[in-house]
């Protein structure tokens, strides 16, 4: 099941939480500097020796003073030149982040943010469709994505849609 949630993701009862993070791991602008804030300095402290990333990689870290169990840094790519090669490496950080169940025993729900839409200057549009194409495959029991507006919630409900449109086709 996938949750479309106008919200803020920092106050979300998911296990896990999802962010865009910058492949230092360290504390950057917008939601990573956030998450960072409100997780405490801890968080910092447990991410310094687990990078750098690569772009399309994923780490996991306790989520110290949040709401959520866990903390996902997953480091997504710049859009550049809207090339199929960005487009898989924004797939492999939404896949790199699922693949983390197994590190998190019971964890039952997994929330994301839009990742990649705000400084790394994804399209809105083809940022929804390449995680909803990911996402429909969550083997979690919830997975949420949390958006800023109405307006983003149906753009990814629309994608949503149309991945899990095109996943029971392929079945």
């Amino acid at each position: 099941m996938i949750n479309i949630v106008v919200g803020n993701i920092l106050k979300s009862s998911a296990d896990i939480i999802v962010f865009s993070a910058h492949p230092s791991l360290l504390a950057g602008s917008g939601v990573s500097g956030l998450i960072h804030k409100a997780a405490g300095p801890e968080l910092e402290k447990a991410t310094k020796s687990l990078g750098p990333l690569s772009p399309g990689e994923a780490v996991i870290t306790p989520a110290f003073n949040l709401p959520a169990r866990f903390v996902s840094h997953a480091v997504c790519p710049r859009y550049i030149y809207g090339t199929l090669e960005e487009e898989e490496v924004l797939a492999r950080a939404y896949e790199s982040a699922l693949d983390c169940k197994e590190k998190t025993m019971g964890a039952r729900h997994i929330a994301f943010v839009s990742m990649g839409t705000g400084i790394y200057k994804w399209p809105i549009r083809l940022a929804a469709a390449i995680a909803m194409k990911v996402l429909v495959r969550s083997e979690f029991e919830i997975t949420s994505m949390y958006v800023v507006d109405a307006n983003m919630q149906t753009v990814y409900q629309n994608a949503y849609k149309k991945a899990a449109q095109n996943q029971l086709t392929m079945l």
